[in-house]
């Protein structure tokens, strides 16, 4: 191959002529049309083109001559579009080569320049590729600037807006403008299958409308609306009757996904400060999909009176069942308690939620052997284990069932039953690493042990005490979020579950050994591998 390489420039062009004088005549005119271009190579053939490019593919612009032995100008075209389609190329030609050279379109060529080679023309060529590259190197940056937006806002929560006002005014855009002059309703929706992104991202396209702004959160892998109304005076009974972006959600998310939808409706607000308000309202009214089935859109409603319960039969029965450590007795029991018909029949969720909460006060009685308070049972079902984390009846059931389960001691195999322990708590980690999470809570109100044994239980399967777990846990969420987000870090130290940013600072430095900052930065600067930093 002839030619030389030269010092990287914004423009790296490689020249192919097999007419050395035309060759040389045409690396002058380019030295001579900018210093920032560099000539890496002037060579004979399409093959001395490919057999460069394989050493060095960093090139912007091929400027080739269509006649050439070996490889001409048109089959080299062909190759670097399937090879090197971010290349640019150039084609010289001859008038009577016009109609010929015309071909190389269906190979990406753009850019033709007649003999003999004008500077002014030549020049003119250049700067079209070097705008068109600038533009789509800009759409580029653009799309993944976009891309990490949209991923950062995903992976907080509605509570986390709710509240920090930094983040409102970063990630809600007009929302938090509308919400100090506009009442409000949210409006969620959730799909009864995982979604694909591009199905995510439809969905959100087609949601959009003036005075309804869409936001995804992947934590629930739900969508939420900020419903804006412009007239002051809306009521509950005009939000009853005019859901048009509930069904609109309903319908679209039918459409895109083929599965069955869930949407509710909170009721009006008013102010930022009631946004979480607002959404716990639309959880709640959600909820209703477990008794009266999916595909419908539900409204937050005040709370019923309670039903009889007909000298409350079918929780003596458990809890009868219980004592004889009779787990088919119990399953019948729970069953009969949770599909009652009167009970689907009104569907009524807060009457459902009374019912969970005494069944698992006679848990906790049954092992502690003293009443439990509703308010100590609401812990056991607090919002890491709330309706709505369930999406059906069975799913609910067999989450009772599980409890019952362990306490009836039903495993055979008791090594077995202490892995399936282990493996729960783990997955209740991942799912739960932002809140406030304590080993004893679970061993007293979700596995009913002693907490010193659970702790040494899972030391001795995991390979490490529950704390350190979960400090590493939380520590390589974080690092994930440093590398794909633009969070600041104290809002990622609050996102996993740090309520001192000093304490996770001094976490992260003390495993990673450097601080968040340092490592972002490092990241970004592209100075070290993922190898570099464990």
């Amino acid at each position: 191959m002839k030619g030389e390489r030269r010092t990287k420039a914004y423009m790296k062009v490689l020249v192919a002529d097999d007419e050395f004088y035309a060759r040389k005549a045409l690396v002058k005119i380019l030295k001579e049309i900018d210093s920032e271009i560099a000539v890496v190579a002037d060579v004979e053939t399409g093959i001395e083109v490919l057999d460069y490019l394989q050493s060095d593919p960093a090139v912007d612009v091929v400027l080739t001559d269509i006649r050439m032995p070996v490889m001409d100008g048109l089959r080299l075209a062909e190759q670097l579009q399937k090879e090197y389609p971010k290349i640019a190329v150039i084609v010289e030609t001859g008038y009577a080569d016009f109609k010929y050279a015309q071909q190389a379109i269906r190979y990406g060529v753009r850019n033709y320049i007649t003999k003999p080679i004008v500077k002014e023309e030549l020049k003119k060529t250049l700067e079209d590729i070097l705008k068109s590259k600038q533009e789509e190197e800009k759409r580029v940056r653009d799309q993944v600037l976009e891309s990490i937006f949209e991923f950062s806002r995903e992976e907080l929560s509605v509570k986390e807006l709710a509240q920090s006002a930094d983040l409102r005014e970063q990630f809600m855009g007009k929302c938090n403008e509308y919400a100090s002059q506009y009442p409000y309703c949210v409006l969620l929706m959730q799909a009864d299958a995982k979604l694909s992104f591009s199905q995510k991202e439809e969905i959100l396209q087609r949601l959009r409308e003036p005075f309804c702004e869409p936001f995804y959160f992947q934590n629930n892998r739900e969508f939420v609306i900020l419903k804006f109304f412009e007239s002051d005076s809306v009521t509950e009974s005009d939000l009853r009757n005019h859901f048009h972006c509930a069904n609109l959600m309903l319908s679209v998310g039918k459409e895109v996904t083929k599965n069955a939808i869930s949407v509710a409706v909170s009721p009006v607000h008013r102010g930022m400060e009631e946004l979480y308000d607002a959404y716990k309202e639309a959880v709640y009214a959600i909820n209703q999909r477990l008794l009266q089935g999916w595909d419908r859109v539900f409204f937050f409603g005040e709370k019923k009176k309670r039903l009889a319960d007909q000298e409350k039969e079918y929780e003596i029965s458990l809890q009868s069942a219980l004592q004889r450590y009779d787990y088919s007795g119990a399953e019948e029991a729970l069953v009969h308690i949770f599909e009652e018909p009167e009970l689907l029949q009104n569907g009524d969720i807060y009457n459902l939620y009374e019912r969970i909460i005494r069944v698992l006060g006679i848990l906790s009685a049954f092992y502690h052997n003293t009443e439990a308070t509703e308010g100590k049972m609401g812990l056991m079902f607090s919002r890491r284990y709330d309706l709505y984390n369930f999406k059906h009846m069975d799913e609910l059931e067999n989450y009772l069932l599980g409890m019952i389960k362990e306490i009836c001691c039903f495993s055979q195999n008791q090594q077995d039953n202490k892995r399936d322990i282990i493996q729960e708590i783990t997955e209740y980690i991942s799912r739960s690493y932002q809140y406030d999470i304590s080993l004893q809570d679970l061993a007293e109100k979700k596995y009913f042990m002693n907490a010193s044994y659970l702790s040494r239980l899972f030391k001795a399967t995991v390979g490490k005490t529950f704390s350190k777990y979960l400090i590493e846990y939380r520590l390589e969420k974080s690092r994930g979020l440093l590398e794909k987000t633009i969070l600041k870090v104290s809002d990622i130290a609050t996102h996993v579950g740090y309520n001192d940013v000093s304490h996770y600072i001094q976490s992260f430095r003390k495993v990673y050994g450097v601080t968040p900052e340092e490592y972002r930065g490092t990241r970004a600067a592209g100075h070290a591998s993922a190898e570099q930093i464990p």
